[in-house]
């Protein structure tokens, strides 16, 4: 993304903050959502936004080929990786498990490649229909306080380390609830995945920041006025709303 387009995200977003954004109670203020997230990348890049479980979230059209996808997450920013929640498909993964044969709470040597496999495979079945070469992640962080914010823009493959011969599994957590998996970066053991099948199939990845293609700038975003949605109504249809009940 140009500098541009970076501004116009910031500007963007920013509306979300009149009242129409989701209310953090940490910081009692309105904030952009995953959704407002979305809407914003789509509108700032000349796409559309899916708004729904699509492989991509934002679809981006090109003069000469395939369109090419955007796939948008929100986090609470950490000191030295990236993070997404890439999927919440218990049943998918857990029909895969019984596919292979494979127990992820005593094998997870096996279970965690599964899983990954299964997320590669997803964006190599839309190779007919989207430019994946590409397309990427976009990922929006912030602090905890909501004040500062950065885009990071990470490539769509997941197998920069081989999960196969790159990762360690194990299982983690009392049951076990969690396969994680752990790679060796910066001499130092980092872990990249963790799959929560016992709690709904969420799978978490935490890329090194070194992966990243591009950062942006650390921004804030600007402070409208906070609008009720009486003065909305007031300001939209003047004259129409009644303050008595019949």
């Amino acid at each position: 993304m140009t500098v541009f387009e970076i501004e116009n995200m910031r500007l963007a977003l920013s509306t979300f903050r009149d009242g129409s954004g989701q209310f953090v109670k940490s910081i009692e203020e309105y904030m952009p959502d995953y959704r407002d997230f979305e809407r914003v990348t789509a509108l700032v890049c000349g796409g559309d936004s899916a708004e729904s479980k699509a492989i991509f979230d934002v679809v981006v059209p090109t003069p000469d080929g395939l369109p090419f996808g955007i796939s948008c997450k929100m986090s609470t920013e950490k000191k030295t990786a990236g993070f997404m929640e890439l999927s919440n498909a218990h049943k998918t993964f857990q029909d895969e498990f019984d596919s292979l044969g494979v127990d992820w709470r005593t094998e997870p040597e096996y279970a965690g490649p599964a899983v990954v496999e299964l997320v590669s495979n997803w964006h190599q079945r839309e190779s007919r229909q989207f430019d994946l070469a590409s397309s990427r992640y976009l990922v929006l962080s912030h602090d905890s306080k909501w004040r500062e914010f950065q885009l990071h823009c990470y490539p769509l493959s997941l197998v920069i380390a081989d999960p196969y011969a790159d990762v360690e599994w194990c299982s983690e957590g009392k049951g076990p609830s969690t396969v994680a998996g752990y790679i060796q970066h910066g001499g130092r053991r980092h872990r990249l995945w963790q799959l929560f099948q016992g709690s709904g199939g969420q799978l978490k990845y935490y890329p090194p920041l070194e992966w990243t293609e591009w950062s942006s700038a650390r921004f804030a975003l600007e402070t409208p006025p906070v609008k009720t949605i009486l003065e909305k109504v007031e300001e939209y249809f003047p004259g129409k709303w009644s303050s008595l009940h019949p």
